[in-house]
């Protein structure tokens, strides 16, 4: 793994109550009596279904009399946020008790499990830090129309979008502010006499404007369904679901028009054929003037993910250039950035939230809900909308065989040491080109490749072994 020299985290706090507005996160299942029962859930999910298909049936209607519209985005929305509510996270898996496991692994660092007796020296607590840190972006309602439509949310068809974009937002927040750094909340520094002043809050809302959900936002959801919609103007690009490696080509594109300053030092390659090509990543990286975002599509099976590679996802996760893995289930895209055993954990995107334009993020309007029995209610600040508080988590069998890793680069001595420790622990092949040799593994994810040769040098070449694996593993070889 490389080593990268970053200052350390902020100061430590002494206990998760000196989060701002954090509580205790619980670490033991919901009970029995707590879950709502199997037909509740059942016709809530026939009634979305029913609510998808009728808004559907309707759409050119609504085109054509934008007046009509109004009554069903105010029932549109009002069914989103029961659906897409932040309360059913409450009953995911937050079970983090030793049970036998050494380690949590969040995006390259470990962490002990509660109570647990390991000393890899940063505990629970710090893990739940860290994961309140990475930028949650989810479902929106309220947004500004997509460009000729009536649709002001991506409830039910835009959560790829937002595993992409969160995805990149971690690439941005370790670029500028070192995978070390940790979010206490906003009055957490408010306290501390810092405020509105300090660098990391405000760089941190710098790289969230990027991601706003409106159409001047340059990565925002408005931009990535534009550039899919000039593509192919025939293709409904609003309310369609997006698959993982076209949302990553979209990104792709999005960031190379971007004028932002945050991005300009930062490159995407998408790879493709299950190879990376070392000196294609030199070129899109301008020869290593620019940060690289490298991501890979990958086929982790069949219909579920053989469990051969449920080592290679650990090993992936295990690194400090990882960006995580772009999943999920069928239709349900997930953004995993870790691993607790034999399970992945992840940040969930179907959560519901109302949209706030950031300009008006510190207006009182923004942050007092009312006056309820003589007591005024506070209403929560709209950048805890972008941090996580409910720990997921999920089987590794459950996963959907068809995925991307993503990965940062600074520097082409990080790439070959992140290729060197996959290739050692049997995770990707590595061919050093004619004549240097290759480093091939039992069951590779992808090839890593120093020396560009044509697509016709690799026809004929599977062998013997190669041909058995694929057989083995339900692939077809070409």
């Amino acid at each position: 793994m490389s080593s990268l020299e970053e200052p350390c985290c902020s100061s430590p706090l002494s206990s998760l109550s000196d989060f701002d507005e954090l509580p205790r996160p619980s670490s033991s299942s919901p009970t029995e009596e707590s879950v709502p029962e199997g037909w509740f859930r059942s016709k809530l999910r026939k009634a979305g279904s029913a609510w998808s298909n009728w808004r559907s049936s309707d759409s050119n209607q609504v085109k054509a009399d934008p007046h009509s519209s109004t009554w069903k985005n105010k029932i549109s929305s009002t069914w989103n946020s029961i659906k897409y509510s932040e309360k059913w996270m409450h009953f995911a898996n937050d079970d983090y008790s030793s049970d036998g496991f050494k380690r949590i692994v969040l995006l390259g660092l470990s962490y002990c499990p509660e109570d647990s007796d390991c000393d890899c020296g940063m505990d629970f607590i710090d893990f739940y830090r860290d994961y309140y840190t990475r930028i949650w972006i989810t479902y929106r309602t309220g947004m500004p129309a997509f460009s000729g439509t009536q649709i002001t949310s991506d409830c039910g068809w835009g959560c790829m979008i937002r595993t992409t974009q969160m995805a990149l937002a971690q690439a941005l927040v370790v670029n500028r502010m070192t995978r070390r750094w940790r979010y206490y909340g906003r009055k957490q520094s408010q306290r501390n006499g810092m405020g509105h002043h300090d660098p990391f809050y405000d760089a941190q809302i710098e790289v969230l404007k990027l991601f706003e959900d409106c159409p001047s936002a340059p990565l925002g959801i408005h931009r990535l369904v534009e550039i899919s919609s000039a593509d192919d103007p025939s293709k409904n690009a609003v309310g369609r679901w997006y698959a993982p490696s076209e949302v990553t080509s979209l990104m792709k594109r999005a960031l190379r028009q971007s004028a932002s300053p945050l991005t300009s030092d930062l490159s995407l390659m998408l790879a493709v054929d299950g190879r990376v090509i070392v000196g294609d990543a030199e070129r899109e990286s301008r020869a290593w003037a620019k940060r690289l975002l490298l991501f890979v599509p990958l086929r982790l099976g069949t219909s579920s993910v053989n469990p051969v590679y449920h080592d290679h996802i650990r090993h992936m996760l295990s690194l400090e250039s990882c960006l995580g893995i772009l999943g999920g289930k069928p239709d349900h895209s997930l953004y995993f950035i870790g691993y607790y055993g034999r399970n992945v954990i992840y940040l969930d995107p179907h959560v519901a939230h109302e949209y706030i334009p950031m300009s008006s993020w510190d207006e009182p309007s923004t942050t007092i809900d009312g006056a309820t029995e003589g007591h005024e209610k506070r209403r929560k600040h709209p950048l805890s909308s972008y941090h996580c508080r409910s720990l997921s988590k999920m089987p590794m069998k459950e996963m959907d065989p068809s995925c991307v890793v993503g990965f940062m680069f600074r520097r082409k001595e990080e790439l070959d040491e992140t290729f060197r420790i996959l290739n050692l622990h049997q995770v990707v092949d590595v061919d050093l080109g004619p004549g240097e040799g290759s480093k091939r593994t039992r069951d590779p994810l992808f090839t890593v490749q120093y020396q560009e040769t044509t697509d016709f040098d690799y026809v004929g070449k599977a062998s013997e072994e190669e041909r058995r694996q694929a057989l083995e593993h339900g692939f077809e070889l070409l």
